[in-house]
């Protein structure tokens, strides 16, 4: 099956996309996953900090007010750096990156209009773990904040999707080029496309 994008035509080489019967049960295992590395870093952390001497934590209502809107924030910043991957692996256009939201499950998405080379894809699905979550998650343990530190694994636990996708992705020929569909009104579509660019005469 032959398809014409913006920069390209491209051969389908795989459709790895979950079928409906099966979305339910992995969206439920995702978030058990997620469940799953949010206990294990908490734990780890506990250890981390008892280790080097810090075994008292303060919590106040300011810190909890700006503990739940830096979910909002970090939500936008996730988005935008898969985004601006796009562009910088991929060398996507602007024009080629939609931003949105589904309504009904109530996720934020990022998605490129052209398939993107699988390298590339990788970036861009680890990029807010690379740029935000170890980032946040160092700084935490340096200075002793309990509270950074949870929310860089509280972070990383909402890549749970992306790190799906890397699993997915850690065979695959890196000469394709993956492709995610946009979301329509009955959803959102979990899984992707694999692609194979022809060569232009």
């Amino acid at each position: 099956m032959m398809e014409q994008f913006s920069n390209g035509e491209y051969k389908l080489v795989e459709d790895v996309i979950v079928k409906e019967k099966d979305k339910k049960s992995l969206i439920i295992k995702l978030n058990v996953y997620a469940l799953i590395i949010v206990g294990i870093g908490v734990v780890l952390t506990l250890v981390l900090f008892s280790i080097i001497g810090i075994t008292k934590f303060t919590f106040n209502p300011l810190g909890t007010g700006l503990f739940l809107v830096s979910f909002l924030v970090f939500i936008v910043v996730h988005e935008l750096l898969h985004g601006l991957s796009f562009i910088l692996f991929n060398r996507s256009k602007l024009s080629d990156v939609k931003f949105g939201i589904v309504l009904k499950s109530g996720m934020a998405y990022c998605i490129s209009t052209v398939p993107v080379k699988v390298d590339a894809a990788r970036l861009s699905l680890m990029m807010p773990v690379y740029v935000v979550c170890i980032p946040l998650y160092i700084v935490g343990v340096v200075i002793g904040n309990m509270y950074l530190c949870l929310l860089a694994i509280l972070f990383f636990s909402g890549s749970a999707g992306d790190l799906y996708y890397m699993w997915k992705l850690r065979n695959t020929n890196k000469n394709h080029y993956m492709f995610e569909k946009m979301p329509t009104k009955s959803g959102y579509e979990v899984g992707y496309l694999l692609y194979e660019k022809l060569e232009s005469n």
